[in-house]
């Protein structure tokens, strides 16, 4: 099978529980996973692009879960999730942490994946415009963002704009820009129109802006998204690494669990206070309210069901990510989350 090789790299962040975290500008050394620390700990290299959907995997590390369970991670940052997702296939990592949606299509083309936890049971997803921007038509002509194509929030706001009856294609201009500098984009009239997250909706709040699209109101929720329960945001790795090493797959699942458990009996504050190492530049108080927003939407046991699994698949179908459902057991491995210790 033809694996993909990663396209670029911005930032890898080399980390380990045993030294802390450290910082370079080259790619992580393809080492086999059974490489062994000094004391034994088995290497996992984790694929991502640092956001707040996947916070159950940073308490985990923050807690010293993945110790416990035997394991080394290191992360190795990407600027988007697709292209995370093509390092893993190109051997860079062995778990990836992003959407559902680059799976699904390289899964249909033949790449093959397992997804083996989901860490929200929703999508907390919106689209904001300029202050003269009073609905999705107004955007015709625009320049707007919404990450690269292929990712996540590129099928959300495509939905979106099509749902107001223009063209991504021909209708407005994709503008790439890192997530990080979208909303000063915004402000600064370089575009008219953004995906934000739930690291943006503080930001928002003190700008003159109007939300035209916004999940976690169960209206535009049943619009959009089509399901109350919508797991998107999950945790992956190579179908080949999870038949041949179920060990490794049980322990990191076993550990990320343990994350989601002690985020769900933590409040926003004690979890912003751990986890803030993770995301420097960010004041403590400010992490915190971004965390209460996205509490509500915290996975209690990270698994996905077959129902649920149909809504994303829909989802995906209806714009273009994939032309038709995938088998529920061919993409979703749930053995590891029934399983957990």
């Amino acid at each position: 099978m033809k694996k993909i090789i990663a396209m670029m790299v911005l930032v890898v962040m080399s980390a380990t529980l045993m030294i802390g975290c450290g910082t370079k500008e080259t790619a992580a050394e393809k080492e086999p996973v059974t490489e062994k620390t000094s004391n034994e700990l088995t290497k996992v290299v984790i694929s991502e692009f640092r956001n707040l959907s996947w916070l159950p995997v940073y308490v985990a590390y923050q807690n010293g879960y993945f110790q416990e369970e035997g394991l080394a991670p290191e992360f190795v940052l990407y600027k988007d999730g697709p292209i995370a997702f093509q390092g893993m296939h190109g051997g860079d990592s062995q778990f990836c942490l992003l959407s559902q949606e680059p799976v699904l299509k390289a899964e249909q083309e033949g790449l093959d994946s397992s997804i083996i936890y989901s860490v929200l049971d929703t999508r907390l997803y919106g689209f904001v415009g300029a202050k003269d921007i009073k609905s999705v038509k107004d955007l015709k002509g625009q320049a707007i963002f919404a990450g690269m194509p292929g990712s996540a929030p590129y099928s959300f706001v495509s939905a979106i704009l099509k749902e107001g009856g223009l063209d991504p294609q021909k209708d407005v201009t994709f503008v790439n820009l890192d997530y990080s500098a979208s909303m000063t984009a915004l402000s600064q009239g370089k575009i008219k129109a953004s995906y934000i997250n739930v690291d943006n909706r503080i930001e928002i709040q003190s700008m003159d802006v109007n939300m035209l699209v916004d999940t976690s109101n169960p209206a535009d929720a049943a619009k959009y998204l089509k399901a109350d329960v919508f797991t998107g945001e999950i945790i992956t790795t190579t179908g080949e690494f999870a038949s041949k090493n179920p060990e490794v797959v049980q322990d990191f699942v076993n550990a990320v669990h343990k994350g989601t458990k002690w985020i769900n009996e933590h409040s926003a504050e004690e979890v912003a206070k751990l986890v803030a190492p993770l995301f420097q530049g960010m004041e403590e108080d400010v992490l915190a309210k971004k965390i209460t927003i996205l509490k509500g939407a915290i996975t209690k046991t990270g698994y996905i069901s077959e129902e649920s699994q149909t809504a994303v698949e829909n989802f995906a179908i209806k714009n273009g990510v994939i032309n038709a459902s995938i088998p529920y057991n061919q993409i979703i491995d749930m053995q590891f989350v029934k399983t957990i210790k």
